[in-house]
C-alpha cells in the first residue's frame, strides 16, 4: 500500500510539473508526426462538433488547447501506475495460452462475455493490468453520472451526484439518447448487459431509457431524439449499435425487435445515389457519418437481424467515390460534393475500417498501404475520434503494426486518466480532442474506455484461426 501511495504522489507531482512547464513535454515525450488537418475550407464533421477546448484555470482542471496540441505520445514500454488491487494480474502474451484454448468463440461478442474470456483476450492481444483497471475506473465514473431516469447527459455535471465537481461539460444540452448510447457502448464493450455483469442495473436503466425515447415512424425506429444541429444520424448509428450489441449478447426479444426497427431506419435513410449517409435521412453522404452506419449494420448482421444486404453495396459505392490513392486513403466527401478536399487521417481511419467490415482482407494491397500509412502516422495526441477508429483498424490487422500502435495508445490512455486522488473526476479523461467540445468529458471518457476494450470487444478479423472461432 505504501508503494502504491508513493507512485500516486510521484505521478501527480510529475504531471503538475509537466503541465506548468510545456517545454518539458518535448524533453520527456518522444516526438511523433503532427496530425494537422489540411488548411482548405473543408470541415470534417463528427457528432461532436469541433469546439475550442476550455482554457485551463486553477479551479476546473481543464486542459488548455495549447497543452492539448503539444502533447506527445511516449513510445516507451509499459508504465508503473497505481492500479486497483481488485484487478487480476494479466499474464504476458502467449499464442498457446490455456485461457484462449478453453474458450468457445461462438459469436462476435464471445470475447467479452466472461471474465475468463476478457482476461485471456486482453493478455493475448496487448492489454495489461493497468488498462483493465482503467476500464473499470472509467465505468465507475459513468455509473456516478447516470441520471435518475436512466439516461446520461453530455452536460454530465448536472448529475445530482456530481453537482459540478467535474469540469468540461459538453455543449450539447439536449441530446440524451446520444449520450446514453455512448455510455451503453462502454458497458457492453466490457461484457456488461442488463442480464449479466457488474452493472446490470445501470445498463437496464439505460436500455429502458432508449426504448422509451425511441419514436416509431414509417421509416422504422427513430432514435435521434430532438435534433438541434448535425447530430441526428450520428445518434441513430451509435444507439443502433448499442441495441444490436445488447440483442446479440442477450436473449431479450424486446431489445432485438427495437434493434430491427433501428436498422430499418438506417437503411431507409441511405442516399439512393451515392450510397452514403449524412446528417438527415437521404442526404448525400460523408465518410464520418457513413462509418457509424456501417458499424451499426454490421452489428445488426452479427445479431442475426435480417435485412437486404444490398445496403452494403451502396456503402461500397460511396467509399469508392470518397477514396484517394486507390482506396488507401479517404476524403470527407467525394470530389463531387460541395466540401471537397484532400484525404485526411481521420477519414482514412474511418474508410479503412469500413473496407474491412465490407470484405477487404490482408491480401488487398490498398488496405496494406492504408495500414502502413496509419502505422507511420501513429496515434494522435489531439484527436480521440481518429484514435478510436484507427485503433480498431490496427487491431484487426494485427502483427507488428498493431503491437507498435497499441504500446503507444494503451499506455497514453492509462497515463492520462484521472486517478483516485482526483475525487469525483477519478476514472474520467480530460478533453484532448478537436472534436470534443460538444460532447465534453463524457464523450472523451466513453471513447477512451471503448478503445481500451478493443482487445475483447472486437474479435480480430484476420487472426481468428489462432483463437479457434467456431462461427
Amino acid at each position: 500500500m505504501a508503494s502504491l501511495l508513493l507512485h500516486a504522489v510521484v505521478l501527480g507531482a510529475c504531471t503538475f510539473i509537466v503541465m506548468k512547464n510545456p517545454q518539458m513535454v518535448e524533453e520527456i515525450f518522444t516526438t511523433v508526426t503532427d496530425t494537422e488537418e489540411p488548411n482548405e475550407a473543408i470541415v470534417e464533421q463528427s457528432m461532436i462538433q469541433p469546439q475550442d477546448v476550455p482554457k485551463e484555470t486553477p479551479q476546473d482542471n481543464t486542459v488548455s488547447q495549447e497543452v492539448v496540441s503539444n502533447l506527445q505520445f511516449e513510445t516507451k514500454g509499459p508504465i508503473d501506475l497505481n492500479v486497483s488491487e481488485g484487478i487480476p494480474q494479466i499474464e504476458a502474451d502467449s499464442s498457446n495460452m490455456p485461457g484462449i484454448q478453453g474458450i468457445k468463440f461462438g459469436s462476435e461478442t464471445s470475447g467479452r462475455m466472461s471474465a475468463q474470456a476478457r482476461k485471456a483476450m486482453a493478455a493475448k492481444f496487448g492489454g495489461n493490468t493497468a488498462s483493465e483497471a482503467a476500464v473499470a475506473s472509467g465505468m465507475k465514473w459513468l455509473t456516478n453520472h447516470q441520471l435518475a431516469n436512466g439516461s446520461w447527459s453530455f452536460e454530465h455535471s448536472k448529475c445530482p451526484d456530481c453537482k459540478g465537481q467535474c469540469s468540461q461539460d459538453g455543449t450539447f444540452k439536449d441530446c440524451p439518447t446520444g449520450a446514453t448510447g455512448f455510455a451503453l457502448l462502454a458497458f457492453l464493450g466490457g461484457g456488461h448487459t442488463h442480464q449479466k455483469g457488474d452493472y446490470q442495473k445501470n445498463v437496464k436503466r439505460g436500455v429502458e431509457f432508449l426504448l422509451k425515447s425511441a419514436q416509431q415512424s414509417p421509416a422504422g425506429l427513430d432514435l435521434r431524439g430532438k435534433v438541434t444541429a448535425n447530430e441526428g444520424m450520428y445518434v441513430q448509428g451509435l444507439c443502433t449499435i448499442a441495441l444490436c450489441e445488447c440483442a446479440a449478447m442477450t436473449t431479450d426479444t424486446r431489445v432485438k425487435k427495437a434493434a430491427e426497427g433501428a436498422i430499418e431506419f438506417i437503411i431507409k435513410a441511405q442516399n439512393p445515389k451515392d450510397g452514403g449517409w449524412r446528417y438527415n435521412p437521404g442526404d448525400a453522404g460523408d465518410t464520418s457519418v457513413v462509418g457509424w452506419q456501417v458499424m451499426a449494420l454490421k452489428s445488426g448482421y452479427n445479431a442475426k437481424i435480417k435485412f437486404p444486404t444490398q445496403v452494403f453495396k451502396g456503402a461500397e459505392n460511396f467509399l469508392k467515390l470518397a477514396q484517394a490513392e486507390g482506396g488507401a486513403q479517404y476524403k470527407y466527401v467525394p470530389d463531387s460534393g460541395p466540401e471537397k478536399g484532400p484525404p485526411s487521417d481521420t477519414m482514412t481511419a474511418v474508410g479503412l475500417l469500413c473496407r474491412m467490415y465490407l470484405g477487404w482482407d490482408h491480401k488487398n494491397k490498398k488496405l496494406a498501404e492504408g495500414v502502413d500509412y496509419l502505422d507511420k502516422h501513429k496515434p494522435a495526441p489531439n484527436s480521440m475520434y481518429f484514435n478510436y477508429y484507427a485503433t480498431q483498424v490496427m487491431h484487426h490487422w494485427g502483427g507488428e503494426e498493431w503491437t507498435r500502435w497499441n504500446d503507444v495508445m494503451r499506455d497514453q490512455l492509462v497515463r492520462t486518466q484521472h486517478p483516485l486522488k482526483d475525487g469525483h473526476l477519478a476514472g474520467s479523461w480530460d478533453i484532448a480532442d478537436v472534436h470534443g467540445g460538444a460532447g465534453g468529458r463524457l464523450y472523451m471518457t466513453c471513447l477512451s474506455v471503448m478503445t481500451l476494450e478493443v482487445y475483447y470487444r472486437h474479435l480480430p478479423m484476420y487472426s481468428r484461426d489462432k483463437i479457434k472461432v467456431e462461427f
